[in-house]
């Protein structure tokens, strides 16, 4: 019983790796830094922006000389409190038909399957120690958070993040944000004085980019409320998905 258990316990301390770079020779040979991209969010349900924000932070990490190992949907827990939050488990479903045809991107079930809502700081480093278990910590990947400019401008939020927090993400590991074009992100970080005063520090990667102009999941939830036409917004299986579970019929009480 006690090995079955330790084997569970390393299972549990490893991540998913099916396309993850994991030829760790010819990773640990080089200088570049090594990168894991890692998207939070509700994904209530997934769209086809959320897959092309990790392809957008791909591409200007690699134009800065970065390997980027792979990427990841993290979906929030069931017991996040959100009204219209569907369970946990369809959001994995949807999630992992909305990566399917992705080359880098899988989904990380961890934070989905947590008790309580956690934190974006505790998903990111368990994502890290889970793939430091799985690659060696001869690669020592850096984990990154790819968010729209709506995170960056939370950071503006009183009581929502601690100073040490904003700091550790933004400079220890590391954002991309994806920002619509007049979307001044950077200006917004630049206003925040514990951050202002490390700017010299930042690991923070700016991306203008007006795919995301007219996309969400309240549009999308809307269009399939509506009965109207949602290819534009979601992929064929997540459709599907959506349609033989009968989500998002109604309006949420």
């Amino acid at each position: 019983a006690g090995t079955h258990g330790d084997a569970a316990a390393g299972a549990a301390e490893r991540i998913r790796a099916d396309k993850l770079r994991t030829d760790v020779a010819a990773l640990a040979s080089t200088s570049s830094q090594k990168t894991i991209l890692l998207a939070c969010g509700s994904f209530n349900p997934p769209h086809r922006v959320h897959v092309k924000m990790l392809d957008l932070a791909r591409e200007a990490l690699e134009a800065r000389g970065d390997v980027v190992l792979g990427a990841y949907l993290s979906p929030v827990s069931s017991r996040y409190e959100k009204k219209g939050l569907v369970a946990a488990e369809h959001r994995l479903r949807m999630c992992e038909e909305a990566v399917r045809d992705s080359a880098f991107a899988m989904v990380d079930p961890w934070e989905a399957e947590q008790p309580r809502w956690s934190r974006t700081l505790d998903v990111l480093e368990s994502v890290k120690r889970r793939a430091t278990n799985t690659l060696g910590a001869a690669v020592a990947p850096r984990v990154m958070i790819v968010c729209g400019s709506d995170l960056i401008e939370s950071f503006t939020v009183p009581n929502l993040w601690s100073e040490e927090h904003m700091q550790t993400l933004a400079i220890e590991h590391g954002i991309v944000c994806i920002s619509r074009t007049g979307h001044d992100a950077r200006a917004v970080l630049d206003a925040i004085p514990c951050l202002r005063e490390r700017k010299g520090e930042w690991n923070v990667a700016f991306v203008e980019n007006d795919f995301m102009s007219d996309l969400s999941s309240t549009k999308l939830r809307q269009a399939l409320r509506s009965g109207d036409p949602v290819d534009a917004f979601a992929v064929e299986g997540v459709a599907k998905y959506i349609s033989k579970h009968g989500l998002y019929k109604e309006e949420p009480q």
